[in-house]
């Protein structure tokens, strides 16, 4: 009788299965899902979230439809702390994320172990699914179709702007998942909402340049003359997106006019236009939050840009604008913008190094002149690049880039690194950092196509380590060379090497109905998807890591006011050592790159521990009556005759015990039983197998394994040939 089932079960279980499921499962923010990528991650079936008042926190639903599947779409319901307070629906923002096909990998390829630059389908535009400028409720990015053209999947990116008058507590909710003939997908939704408030007004100085041109561009018509009424408005939106993101602009240059007597005196100046244009600015009336720009270029005396002033009329317009800027109480945000790498010798340009030196002594003369003309300016001059002697006196504000800091990226040269600027920074200087194209790996940087997702976030991370106050990125928009829809890097201009897929490129333009010209100043038709006209940016994927970034820069300078700098260095030092190391790989030497000693962890759940332990210990801090110490020894609790701790009861125990058995799923590691289980292989049920598993013969098991498999493959192979696809970015997402 027992032989007679067993092979009943086997020929059951060995006839044709179903394709693979449609389903739906969760990945966390700082994961980069690359359909052409070998790499394995794990995903979960929750969404477990923890954010301060303010802050914006998110996730990712991956959707995986091996067949085509028509009219998906995806809710989030209000979450609720079960006692009465609710963070409702509208404070989710869902997007589709685009895949591009990067078929000319970042540097051409150059790479370390663990950081290399493939060619692939990267996520990174996020088209919304309602558009945000618009009055109305419009469908922009869903519902959509899952077709053939696929890679056999789609990724939604759910924001979450958790309000500010939110009540701590935990909050649960559902994201559902819906398409016609399918099932209807639940996705549990837990966020905790700490006792801590993100700061709105900013603490972080960012100068993100915008490019106002290049949205004439491709907004508002084909006629180059363009004076659509309409078209302020679709630019403010470009400037709102990156201050919702955390970043402003690089400077902001009201209109007016120094002039001078037959002496050469300066002429009483109208500053009338000038106030009336930076006042929304920087008082925060041009921004829907109300908030201002944290700090500003104020574009007018660049040291080093040349001038036609004498040096006497110099000193004398830029000090009457430091007494006009103090009188108005903005004196505190403004800095002045130095020539732009004096220090660069370039010989693909004929540069040669006498005339970076000449360069480099016009910007420290003339940042002499300024701060001798006034003392406001002491303090207020920005260089980017590292410390040199000559300018130390009058630059304020040294911005090297991640790879001239210390001899991470080039040993033959000692550029000051960590604690050369500590007695700078002592005395009332700052140091900033940005990122361009010299950030190759193992430097984390802005790529697209890096399989590692939140290397921006781990960029500030760095930056608040090493002591900075700000950071700079020289273009958000990027297109005068190319069309952002379909290239994303400058081969022509910076060379193979340099050229980086994303660099200067952190938005998409949403609409593509603007002049567009040829290299022959031809018209051209744009990229940008034929369905796709909304009045104002498509951000990205990489805007999204910066944000984070910066947001998490705040709650370590939250911590650090309350006297846990030390503390949360030591914390931020488990993920980060340094922006990166020499580019070849040799571990029998110091600064250079080894997978045994990589710069910045590899590990995105050291990310969450660290943030996560940071915001306890700074809840401690300030409610030691309410909160506990997360360094406190976890005492023992007697359970019958047995004594439980920490050290001796099993994690998945512990865990259990608390009631939340996701959070057993996303603590496993590779190796452990849990996190090496295929979700896609058939679990005996209580009701079936499994209650006889003890007197069932092990060939059973073993046949039954091998038609698993064998039924598995052709539905495999169907994805992985969607996912190498290379005709993924052609096809019509709608």
């Amino acid at each position: 009788m027992k032989l007679h089932f067993t092979a009943a079960v086997i020929a059951a279980l060995c006839l044709p299965l179903p394709a693979l499921a449609w389903e739906a499962s969760v990945v966390p923010s700082t994961r980069k899902v690359v359909p052409t990528s070998s790499i394995e991650y794990e995903k979960t079936t929750s969404a477990n979230l923890a954010g301060c008042r303010n802050e914006w926190e998110a996730f990712q639903i991956v959707i995986n439809a091996p067949e085509p599947v028509s009219g998906v779409n995806v809710a989030v319901s209000a979450l609720s702390d079960g006692n009465g307070n609710e963070i409702p629906a509208s404070a989710f923002t869902l997007y589709r994320e685009w895949f591009l096909n990067v078929v000319n990998p970042s540097g051409a390829g150059w790479g370390v172990p663990n950081h290399e630059r493939v060619a692939g389908l990267y996520p990174d535009p996020l088209i919304p699914f309602v558009d945000p400028y618009s009055e109305e409720t419009v469908p922009v990015a869903a519902p959509f179709d899952i077709t053939e053209a696929d890679p056999g999947l789609a990724v939604v990116w759910a924001d979450v702007r958790i309000p500010g008058d939110a009540v701590p507590g935990v909050y649960t909710g559902t994201a559902t998942v819906t398409a016609k003939d399918q099932p209807d997908l639940q996705i549990p939704v837990s966020l905790e909402v700490w006792e801590i408030d993100m700061p709105l007004e900013r603490n972080v100085g960012t100068a993100f340049r915008m490019s106002e041109s290049q949205v004439r561009r491709y907004h508002g018509g084909k006629d180059p003359a363009n004076t659509d009424a309409n078209l302020p408005d679709i630019i403010r939106n470009y400037y709102v997106a990156g201050h919702d993101h955390r970043m402003d602009p690089t400077g902001f240059t009201g209109p007016v006019d120094f002039t001078f007597d037959e002496g050469g005196n300066l002429q009483e100046v109208d500053w009338t236009g000038y106030d009336a244009y930076m006042t929304p600015y920087v008082d925060g009336g041009y921004f829907p939050d109300g908030i201002g720009v944290a700090r500003f270029d104020v574009g007018l005396f660049g040291p080093g840009r040349g001038r036609s002033m004498t040096d006497e009329q110099y000193k004398q317009a830029s000090s009457a604008l430091a007494n006009h800027l103090d009188e108005k109480g903005w004196m505190h945000k403004a800095w002045v913008y130095a020539k732009d790498e004096p220090w660069l010798v370039n010989p693909l340009a004929g540069d040669t190094q006498e005339e970076a030196d000449a360069e480099m002594a016009a910007v420290a003369a003339d940042s002499r002149l300024l701060v001798e003309g006034n003392d406001l300016w002491k303090g207020k001059v920005l260089v980017t690049g590292p410390s040199w002697e000559e300018a130390k006196p009058w630059v304020g504000i040294w911005c090297p880039v991640h790879p001239m800091f210390g001899k991470w990226w080039w040993t033959d040269r000692d550029y000051a690194g960590r604690g050369d600027y500590d007695a700078h920074i002592q005395a009332g200087g700052e140091l900033w950092f940005y990122n361009c194209n010299a950030n190759v790996p193992p430097f984390a940087g802005y790529d697209i196509d890096t399989s590692i997702g939140y290397e921006p976030r781990i960029l500030k991370w760095g930056s608040w380590f090493e002591g900075a106050t700000g950071y700079l990125y020289w273009r958000q928009l990027y297109w005068g060379y190319f069309d952002p829809w379909l290239d994303w890097q400058s081969i022509e201009h910076f060379s193979a090497l340099f050229a980086r897929n994303g660099d200067g490129l952190l938005m998409y333009p949403g609409d593509g109905n603007g002049y567009l010209l040829d290299d022959n100043d031809n018209p051209v038709e744009p990229g940008t998807p034929e369905w796709l006209h909304i009045d104002g940016p498509v951000v990205s994927f990489r805007m999204k890591q910066i944000r984070e970034g910066l947001e998490d820069w705040e709650l370590f300078i939250l911590a650090e006011k309350a006297g846990l700098g030390d503390w949360t260095r030591a914390e931020v030092a488990r993920a980060y050592s340094s922006f990166g190391a020499v580019t070849e790989q040799d571990c029998s030497k110091e600064f250079y790159y080894c997978p045994d000693r990589e710069p910045w962890t590899l590990d995105e759940s050291v990310l969450f521990d660290v943030r996560s332990r940071v915001a306890a210990k700074l809840l401690f801090t300030m409610y030691p009556e309410k909160y506990t110490d997360p360094d406190a020894p976890i005492v023992s609790e007697e359970v019958g005759d047995d004594i439980l701790s920490s050290e001796t009861m099993p994690a998945d125990a512990a865990i259990a015990d608390e009631g939340d058995l996701q959070e057993v799923s996303d603590a496993t590691t590779p190796g452990d039983t849990a996190a090496d289980t295929d979700t896609d292989d058939v679990k005996p049920s209580g009701n079936g197998c499994a209650a006889t598993t003890s007197n069932t013969n092990p060939l059973t098991w073993l046949i039954l394994a091998l038609c698993l498999i064998a039924t598995r493959i052709p539905a495999m192979r169907r994805i992985r040939e969607k996912r190498a696809s290379s005709n993924y970015f052609d096809r019509n997402m709608q």
